[in-house]
């Protein structure tokens, strides 16, 4: 037997469940069927397959790369029956369905919710689910199956994802007020060598643009701590513990308050990046992807 006969899908969820909950129960749950039905599913299509595609352990069970690829593939094809099922809808002139949206924190965070709120007043029986994580997590997930879109601040070279820009944004320099030498809006570089840099977590896109622009810039800072969310980032500077590169969005509030105190560096151009939708490369949006990502636009831009 050979997997193309196999496929059915219940099978195809079932994968896809597996990589999303990391618990073979979890994703028999989420499935609706039972954990015994689940691991013969398991069993049939490791059969069919010739190795392995679930590994379990004392904490649960996660795919194989054999499995991740499969589960990829599975995710493919089953949005793909969505969107099928939603261009029936839009033949007889409905409008509903479920977008499973990504996000990096700076457009999940201080975008999106005013966003997904004009979306909603237009389609209200669109319902949209959304993750929030760093960018290079989202792609992860995006590449994986477990969200459908995703809207992130950085465009990896991936043959296998497709973008659409959104917006653009721009990251800002901020730190305590007169912890450094501002001068029209501006520290040269080498001031920022006695101080500490606050940045997110790794695979964040904001803290790889504002590592290599320092870098470029001749910039080495005393030293860097690792914070994570940009609220713990902000909560830091204004305590005078260092500076930090964050999306002007996300410290737009604590520098007109006068919390913060924002700058650029001497002599460098704005610090620009463009914040963007991806898919999963050959698959097209469905007829509520489209429109979602089109509303979205219209209402960031009119925003």
């Amino acid at each position: 037997m050979v997997l193309s006969e196999l496929w059915d899908t219940t099978r195809m969820r079932l994968l896809v469940e597996i990589e999303r909950q990391g618990s073979l129960s979890r994703a028999a749950r989420a499935v609706g069927i039972g954990q015994p039905s689940a691991s013969r599913h398991v069993r049939l299509l490791e059969a069919a397959a010739g190795q392995r595609l679930v590994e379990r352990n004392g904490r649960g069970s996660r795919l194989t790369e054999s499995g991740r690829i499969l589960a990829a593939r599975a995710a493919q094809a089953l949005a793909l029956l969505a969107s099928g099922e939603e261009e029936l809808a839009e033949v007889a002139g409905l409008r509903r369905g479920t977008i499973h949206l990504g996000a990096s924190t700076a457009p999940g965070v201080y975008l999106l919710p005013g966003a997904l709120a004009c979306f909603r007043r237009d389609y209200p029986a669109v319902a949209v689910e959304v993750e929030i994580a760093a960018s290079a997590e989202i792609l992860r997930r995006l590449l994986a199956g477990g969200v459908q879109l995703a809207v992130v601040g950085t465009e990896p070279a991936d043959p296998r994802l497709a973008f659409e820009p959104l917006a653009d944004d721009q990251l800002i320099g901020v730190a305590k007020p007169g912890l450094l030498p501002v001068r029209d809006g501006a520290v040269e570089a080498g001031a920022l060598d006695s101080q500490m840099l606050l940045s997110r977590e790794r695979g964040s896109s904001s803290r790889e643009l504002a590592e290599r622009e320092l870098a470029a810039a001749g910039v080495r800072p005393a030293g860097s701590w690792e914070l994570g969310a940009s609220e713990a980032i902000k909560r830091a500077a204004r305590e005078g513990l260092g500076f930090a590169f964050l999306s002007r969005h996300a410290v737009a509030e604590e520098v007109e308050r006068g919390e913060l105190e924002s700058f650029r560096l001497a002599g460098r151009p704005p610090l620009v990046r463009r914040f963007a939708v991806a898919r999963l490369a050959g698959r097209p949006l469905s007829p509520t992807e489209r429109t979602f990502v089109d509303t979205l636009t219209r209402c960031l831009h009119s925003s």
